[in-house]
């Protein structure tokens, strides 16, 4: 059941258009905006536009569970359900062959962006193997949290609202869009705090040959958020699908 499941549900990312468009066409577009406005610019002799493609990649990456909550919230908490239910197929490995699919999907599609920003703007990824790896935790936290979001919430704007505050807000954290206060909590949670800040880390300090302790922290964190993350959404799963 679990290969249909992982070949319809492709089919189904594939077709969404809109979606394919906010997190695979519109990034591209950003970096090669930032391109032109970052050409030559350095800062401690790394090249600006490595940086912030480097960062946008990876910040994008933390809407990939989109996919995969929409599909569940829309198979298993709408009117569809009814149908899907009267199939002789257990509802929770459909779920969880969603939730695959659409992590699977998030993860060609942001390495699939990794190459296009080397090939095309010269970003330096270091090891497209450890780009691959740390672009992969990104991606499971994002469809565990997201589906977290679908269990949890009454109806579907609600998850959506969520997910967004999960992926704005690591953004902002991670100190994207503007710096944050200089004090304890928010040097914390800049750090080690939000899944974004971990993923540079990880990916920013293997390229530069930095703080190796720092980078193995980095990947401790967000395994031990995933594995904490899938312990909270099988419990929901099993309270709510039945």
């Amino acid at each position: 059941m679990i290969l249909p499941t992982i070949k319809y549900t492709g089919i189904r990312i594939s077709r969404d258009y809109i979606g394919l468009l906010l997190l695979f066409v519109l990034p591209i577009l950003l970096i090669f905006v930032f391109s032109l406005i970052l050409v030559d610019m350095e800062s401690e002799g790394v090249r600006i536009i490595e940086t912030t493609a480097i960062s946008m990649v990876l910040a994008f990456q933390l809407f990939g569970g989109s996919f995969p909550m929409g599909y569940i919230q829309e198979d298993l908490f709408s009117d569809r359900k009814w149908r899907l239910k009267s199939l002789p197929i257990n509802t929770a490995l459909y779920a969880f062959s969603v939730l695959l699919a659409g992590t699977i999907f998030s993860i060609l599609q942001g390495m699939v962006i990794v190459f296009i920003t080397h090939f095309a703007f010269g970003v330096d990824w270091g090891s497209f193997f450890w780009a691959l790896l740390v672009i992969a935790l990104l991606s499971v936290i994002s469809s565990l949290v997201c589906t977290i979001c679908a269990l949890i919430s009454p109806n579907f704007k609600i998850a959506e609202r969520l997910t967004e505050v999960f992926g704005v807000g690591s953004i902002i954290l991670a100190g994207m869009f503007f710096s944050l206060p200089d004090n304890t909590f928010f040097n914390f949670m800049g750090t080690y705090g939000n899944p974004l800040s971990l993923a540079q880390t990880a990916i920013f300090e293997r390229m530069n040959d930095g703080n190796s302790s720092e980078v193995q922290i980095a990947l401790f964190t967000l395994t031990a958020a995933i594995i904490v993350c899938f312990l909270i959404m099988v419990t929901l799963g099993r309270k709510k699908i039945q």
